[in-house]
């Protein structure tokens, strides 16, 4: 129907007194010329009446409000018509996954055309002189620009990357990935030329997108925009790491050669900067997406190593060394008091190859509360050479307190714990899972800092920044100003089990300075615990086994310094450290906390003139989760700087 045939309807609808139409006026516009009714008494002659010269100016205002209201007709069955469209489409888009799914070629191409049928009538419709003038209005223009650009968008994805979306749809069955000890790469070459095309048509829909006020539009305009809206930019940021990393993710997964990596399990029961003691760690080995877990002589010679001495360098410079025991660099469970974890990857990477004479591309570091994210999503596990399952609900408290209790000789509890990790291992490579759940449990792992990658090749260690898993310790203020708060266990204990922490960070905008605090609580419910679980090192301080003991270290912003802690010094006096670490001025503290108790622990750094960027907050991970307070004060100081939902 045109615009014309449109205002006829809307008028003729609108101009009906008691079920009956008025008299039939030939054109709209007549709505704006004074209009005279004859009847059979008009020949009479009728009595002279006062003229009213303002009648005049009525007849043209309620000609305007008329056309307003008219135009408003029309604009409101149009939004219905776009409405139903879109309702449709989303319908006849569920509807040919599935046809893609069952090979349906017939139905996917009918189901196609239909979807671009309605896509393009819908945005035929919003494209037209009346939306484009309606956004105009105030607070009635903000929901009409809200369906109009929501509109827009949605068709530029359904003619420009529906077709590729269909050819992916063909080309991925995720639950046909996985393949034996592995995954099968071939869709994932095929995919790879399609997505530069999909990529630029996402970035196209979201600057549409982008215009759209949602604060300013009414609830019922957002539930039905909402949805498009959301998926699309969940989806944008996705499509434009797969464009820009899944050519570099493919040599990783083994296409084109063999890649090894070492993969450390760091147990947060005996806490480390990064996560836990890495006692427990495996070789992988990747040849065109199959996984394979080393156990040759070049294995067993690389742990004999690291866990006899590993004659490796002490830390360099003086100052860098100063922060931390001299044994970290002997022994390889205490790689991981490094706060910087390219520090950690660096010394695997060099006792790997003084053990063995070979090279690694990587090395990756997850803990167990990681893997029990990962558990709940592959399923239970059956330890081999054990009576027992690992589930997603035990595996923190089996792996990281019963093994030390059911097992209280070292040996026996390493052992253990070496066959859990290694049967879970096997059962997250064999990918018979569901990605996408895989891929969340990722996620959440890396935004609580559990997970932690390094890589000799540049592009992959580019990504593995962009993801947030490159465990870096920023030198600098050019995109954030990092702060943060390590923990080393120093009581050689499993007590960190029952250590729960939470982080705050307060800024003085006149005194220029952010203050970074830990809360620390002891959570032990008893002193009634294995020889291997209680602290060994304690007695030597005249403190209870139950009592944590924790080096608690803290650096300065790039370019400032350390200008007050809380408390000032460490509990003992010989173990206090000060020193610089990869530039940035650095304390280690010494401190005691007793069983049931908490104690807090502040640093405080000076800010340098000129830094305007976000705030970030490293901390090490616990067996329960970290809460992160960022206080209002700093989001002044700090442009850009999210304050955490309490």
């Amino acid at each position: 129907m045109s615009t014309q045939d449109q205002l006829r309807a809307a008028y003729d609808a609108m101009l009906q007194r008691d079920g009956q139409p008025l008299p039939e006026i030939d054109e709209v516009d007549a709505l704006t010329k004074p209009l005279t009714m004859t009847s059979p008494s008009s020949k009479a002659k009728a009595k002279p009446k006062k003229r009213h010269r303002w009648m005049w100016w009525v007849f043209p205002i309620v000609g305007i409000l008329l056309l307003a209201g008219i135009a408003a007709g029309i604009l409101f069955m149009q939004a219905m018509q776009v409405r139903d469209d879109l309702t449709e489409m989303k319908s006849e888009l569920k509807v040919v996954v599935d046809q893609v799914k069952n090979g349906d070629t017939e139905g996917v191409a009918t189901t196609a055309a239909n979807i671009q049928s309605l896509s393009a009538s819908a945005n035929e419709t919003v494209n037209n002189p009346l939306w484009g003038a309606a956004a105009a209005v105030p607070f009635v223009g903000a929901n009409i620009e809200a369906v109009a650009e929501t509109t827009k968008a949605t068709d530029i994805i359904v003619r420009e990357a529906l077709p590729s979306v269909l050819e992916l749809l063909k080309t991925f069955d995720l639950s046909g990935l996985s393949v034996d000890g592995g995954i099968d790469l071939q869709p994932f070459r095929e995919v790879v030329p399609l997505l530069p095309a999909l990529n630029e048509t996402f970035v196209k829909a979201q600057s549409h997108l982008d215009k759209i006020d949602r604060d300013a539009i009414l609830p019922f305009v957002e539930e039905n925009i909402g949805q498009v809206i959301d998926m699309v930019a969940e989806a944008t940021p996705l499509i434009e790491v797969g464009n820009k990393y899944l050519p570099t993710i493919l040599p990783m997964l083994g296409d084109g050669g063999t890649r090894n990596y070492a993969v450390m399990f760091q147990n947060n029961a005996e806490i480390r900067s990064t996560g836990g003691n890495p006692g427990n760690a495996a070789i992988l080995s990747i040849t065109d997406g199959k996984v394979t877990m080393r156990e040759d002589w070049a294995v067993v010679s690389f742990a004999s190593l690291g866990y006899g001495g590993t004659g490796l360098p002490g830390i360099e410079p003086a100052e860098k060394s100063a922060l931390f025991e001299w044994d970290t660099t002997q022994y390889v469970q205490n790689y991981t008091r490094f706060p910087e974890f390219a520090d950690t990857s660096s010394y695997v990477q060099q006792l790997w190859t003084k053990a063995t004479g070979e090279n690694l591309d990587g090395v990756i570091s997850l803990d167990p509360v990681m893997l029990s994210y990962m558990l709940a999503v592959a399923g239970p596990v059956d330890v081999p050479g054990y009576d027992t399952q690992v589930t997603g609900e035990n595996a923190v408290q089996l792996l990281m307190s019963d093994a030390y209790e059911n097992f209280p000789d070292g040996l026996e509890s390493q052992a253990f714990f070496d066959a859990a990790a290694g049967a879970i291992f096997a059962k997250v490579m064999s990918g018979d899972w569901d990605p996408m759940a895989m891929f969340d449990a990722l996620g959440r792992g890396t935004a609580e800092q559990r997970v932690y990658m390094s890589f000799v090749n540049p592009n992959e260690q580019a990504m593995a920044a962009e993801f947030g898993t490159d465990g870096r310790i920023y030198t600098d203020t050019a995109t954030t100003a990092q702060v943060g708060i390590y923990l080393n266990d120093a009581s050689y204990s499993k007590l960190e089990y029952y250590l729960s922490t939470s982080m705050d960070v307060a800024c003085d905008p006149n005194a220029r300075t952010v203050t970074t605090s830990v809360t620390m609580t002891n959570n032990i419910p008893h002193g009634d615990f294995s020889n291997y679980t209680l602290g060994a090192r304690n007695g030597n301080f005249g403190l209870p086994r139950t009592t944590m003991m924790l080096d608690v270290l803290s650096f300065a912003l790039p370019g400032g310094e350390l200008v007050a802690t809380s408390p000032e010094f460490s509990d003992y006096g010989d173990m206090d450290r000060s020193g610089n670490y990869n530039g940035l001025d650095a304390r280690n503290i010494f401190a005691t906390v007793p069983m049931g108790e908490s104690r807090t622990m502040s640093f405080t750094s000076s800010v340098p003139d000129g830094v305007n960027v976000p705030l970030s907050v490293r901390y090490s991970p616990t067996t329960t989760q970290t809460p992160v307070t960022i206080q209002e004060s700093c989001v002044a100081m700090f442009p850009g700087t999210e304050v955490p939902a309490p």
